[in-house]
């Protein structure tokens, strides 16, 4: 199936496996990391990462001008299911730029989506977040936290304690502390055994860790980190509703001083919690934004808030 509409030279359509490498070809522009051209692009093309998404493009003859993937999710938004698709990677080849080109291809996709039942679109804008307000998306609340470890002279007494586990082997039990750390908020992505092993997937080589409150056995929170010689960064975490995020922060602080860690954070919360043990400031990139894409889906100022608490392992 494919479309012509609005410019009548773009036409767009899923992405055939020649398509999809040229896509990849083109943003290396944006996201490459260093490698050859060649190398990154045959990367993408086996990773798991990318893999989970559809890739579409708007071409101009045999030309792939415009390009952008969609990753299903599920958001539990005010208590109900809601099928969505996560927007990535949204790219203009520089010579068909200013021609609307990448704006034709996201409303052709959303048709599509709305076709196939989804509700909302959820994407995390690395530009003016007013260009895909144009389109629908609201802003959401989207902030970074950082932390020195070491700069507190007199550190408190750790209040508990971390023990690092293997999500595989501990998939049902962290799968079941997700579901009981997120159920209260008015807005969260759901994650079923599928997403869970894609994330796992995506993510080898990081450190999982239980958080076992000062004199619990039982692991009250969790937290998944990513270091490296520089920061070490928190992708995913979480604190059950009878556990204290106050002390899990500040246990998590002063156990990174401990390990001599230089300065940890990354997407967290602008909570009470978060903003009494780290410098919380707006992102400028990778802003998290949601679009109610039917008239039945729920929208509300607490929702905005609460997807300020989307975690950084779910961004595509």
């Amino acid at each position: 199936m494919s479309s012509q509409a609005l410019d009548s030279r773009l036409d767009c359509h899923i992405a055939s496996d020649s398509e999809r490498a040229a896509s990849f070809g083109n943003v290396y522009e944006c996201w490459g990391d260093g490698r050859p051209v060649d190398e990154y692009v045959a990367s993408r093309m086996v990773s798991v990462q990318h893999a989970r998404a559809s890739w579409w493009v708007g071409c101009i003859g045999t030309t792939v001008a415009a390009s952008l993937g969609t990753y299903p999710i599920v958001l539990r938004v005010g208590g109900v299911s809601c099928p969505g698709f996560a927007v990535a990677a949204v790219y203009t080849r520089p010579e068909h730029r200013r021609r609307g080109h990448a704006a034709t291809l996201m409303r052709w996709v959303e048709r599509q989506q709305l076709a196939g039942g989804a509700q909302f679109g959820l994407l995390y804008s690395d530009i003016n977040p007013d260009y895909y307000a144009a389109m629908g998306y609201r802003l959401c609340d989207s902030h970074y936290a950082w932390a020195v470890p070491d700069s507190n002279p007199q550190p408190r007494p750790l209040a508990g304690r971390f023990q690092e586990f293997d999500p595989s082997e501990q998939a049902g039990r962290l799968a079941e502390m997700y579901i009981s750390v997120q159920s209260s908020r008015s807005v969260w992505i759901e994650r079923d055994g599928e997403y869970w092993d894609w994330l796992r997937g995506r993510y080898t080589g990081h450190e999982w860790h239980w958080w076992l409150s000062e004199g619990s056995e039982v692991p009250t929170g969790y937290v998944q980190l990513k270091a490296d010689a520089s920061e070490t960064r928190v992708l995913d975490w979480g604190v059950v509703g009878d556990g204290d995020e106050r002390a899990f922060w500040e246990n998590l602080v002063g156990w990174s001083a401990e390990r001599g860690v230089s300065r940890i954070g990354g997407w967290l919360p602008a909570s009470e919690a978060v903003s009494g043990c780290f410098e919380v400031e707006r992102r400028e990139i990778e802003l998290t934004m949601l679009s109610p894409l039917t008239p039945e889906a729920f929208w509300s100022d607490e929702l905005v808030r609460d997807a300020g608490w989307f975690a950084e392992c779910d961004h595509v």
